[in-house]
């Protein structure tokens, strides 16, 4: 009871701190702007990152089977010297190749020296038996060179014949030397066609096992190629016949490789000056200029659906900025640059389907002529510097 008596003040002055103040004023307090001189900026903002001009690619050799398998692979951005390793492709198909032919061409040359041998000793025989039928024929002559009536009639007749037979002899002996010559000759010459044959593929077994194995063309940093999953490329990626597997990029010229969405298609254009910052150097600002923009707007990868255009920018390099090609940057694109103009704050702008206008402060909307815009102040042609304005309303 007395409990009861007690807790009715106290839920009476809880009711009376819970009820609401009513409010003095009438509204919040309009916010005033004003409409100012000064330069108007309209900047686009792309997403790119360093490359070079020009770079020299290591590319995956012409091989008969199309594609081959990488078996050791530099690390990406590495420095590197002329000569040094880059990519080292499988070469195990020509090594067993090489291994080969090599055993073919020594079987070539011993039976090639073996042949010559032979044709020595059998021209050395056919020479020696000319040889022996000339001496024969030059006693015959000297048997027969006797004048008629001087011997018997019958002795001389031999004498002539046997001068008859050994000149027939000797002709003939001479005709087989000239004959075995020119076969010697034939045989040694296919002999010899067949072992160059079989050199050459030996050579070009020894040259593609050295192409396989890509080296730096120069001193300069390595910038490994990308898979066309979207990655870089490993070890144990097989590749194609072309495929650019590394580049060695020209650090004298240097440029902005950036992607302008294509939905801003002809936003921008060439010879518009950049502001560039690189991730690595926020507090530095490049200046430069877009040179060039592509004409066709291409697929980011095959698995994307966005499009962009390829925009080229030329930057001027400061001394101790150490540029390499892959820092990404960030590019804003002077689109419009004016002067000395009147600037009005969007803010103040009045929404509506007719002329864009403002509020003064005092109440009264006045219309405008605005020109360009960027995302905080639009240009005005016909509004003095210096006017109050209110906050504009949708």
């Amino acid at each position: 009871m007395w409990s009861f008596r007690l807790l009715l003040p106290l839920l009476a002055l809880g009711c009376t701190r819970a009820r609401p103040v009513a409010p003095t004023e009438k509204g919040p307090r309009a916010v005033e702007l004003t409409a100012r001189k000064g330069a108007f900026e309209r900047r686009l903002l792309l997403s790119g990152e360093i490359d070079a001009v020009a770079s020299a690619e290591l590319k995956v050799p012409r091989v008969s089977a199309g594609r081959v398998t990488i078996r050791w692979l530099e690390n990406d951005g590495a420095f590197v010297k002329a000569g040094a390793k880059i990519a080292e492709l499988d070469n195990a198909t020509f090594v067993t190749h090489l291994k080969e032919r090599a055993l073919v061409v020594s079987q070539a040359e011993i039976d090639l020296k073996r042949q010559e041998w032979q044709n020595n000793l059998t021209e050395t025989d056919a020479t020696l038996d000319v040889q022996r039928k000339r001496a024969t024929a030059a006693r015959a002559e000297i048997d027969a060179d006797v004048p008629p009536g001087i011997l018997p009639k019958r002795d001389f007749l031999e004498k002539q014949m046997a001068l008859r037979r050994a000149r027939s002899d000797l002709a003939k002996s001479e005709e087989t030397l000239a004959t075995l010559k020119h076969t010697i000759a034939l045989d040694l010459q296919i002999k010899r066609v067949s072992l160059d044959k079989i050199s050459r593929d030996v050579k070009q077994a020894e040259q593609m096992i050295d192409a396989l194995t890509l080296r730096a063309p120069a001193d300069g940093t390595v910038l490994i190629g990308d898979h066309y999953e979207g990655r870089k490329l490993q070890v144990a990626d097989d590749v194609t016949v072309g495929l650019t597997v590394a580049r060695m990029p020209d650090l004298r010229q240097i440029r902005v490789k950036a992607q302008l969405s294509d939905v801003d298609d002809e936003r921008i254009a060439a010879g518009m000056p950049v502001e560039v910052v690189l991730d690595a150097f926020p507090g530095r600002v490049l200046a430069g200029k877009v040179l060039e923009i592509a004409p066709v707007a291409r697929e980011l990868n095959d698995r994307s659906l966005r499009r962009v255009f390829q925009v080229s920018v030329a930057i001027a390099r400061e001394g101790g900025t150490e540029l390499r090609p892959g820092m990404s940057a960030r590019v804003e694109v002077i689109a419009d640059r004016r002067d000395d103009v009147v600037l009005v704050p969007r803010a103040a702008l009045s929404g509506g389907d007719g002329a864009p206008a403002v509020r003064l402060v005092g109440g009264e909307r006045r219309e405008i002529a605005l020109g360009p815009c960027n995302p905080q102040d639009c240009v005005a042609t016909n509004l003095p510097a210096g006017t109050r304005l209110r906050r504009g309303t949708p």
